[in-house]
């Protein structure tokens, strides 16, 4: 009886979990010094950005439903620095470059199911 394992790296779900549980850790600390003033926008942009950038790169490590998880790390990731640049920045542009990525991304699926379909 074989009693080695084979390790196909962490699911998504746990990275996600250890990327979300360091972001409030380094947030925590940060409040806790004073760095950074207490600010909901801010802890949600502390949290929701660096989930969308893990989803992002997951997507583009394991190549597995990449656009299913590019979509959703761009929409995560937009959040959240919609969330922090606010007052920099009118959320409205940065939702339309969101809205002009996902429609980039759609039509190059498009174009890639088309191509695979031709070729079979």
């Amino acid at each position: 009886m074989n009693n080695r394992t084979t390790s196909k790296g962490i699911s998504y779900g746990v990275g996600a979990l250890v990327t979300t549980l360091i972001s409030v850790g380094v947030v925590i600390i940060l409040y806790g010094t004073g760095f950074l003033v207490f600010n909901l926008l801010s802890l949600m942009a502390c949290i929701l950005a660096p989930l969308g950038t893990y989803t992002i790169v997951y997507a583009l490590i394991k190549r597995k439903d990449i656009l299913y998880y590019i979509s959703w790390g761009l929409i995560i990731l937009t959040i959240g620095l919609a969330s922090v640049s606010y007052n920099v920045m009118n959320p409205l542009v940065i939702f339309g470059v969101l809205l002009i990525g996902l429609a980039i991304i759609g039509l190059a699926a498009y174009w890639r199911r088309r191509e695979v379909g031709e070729s079979s």
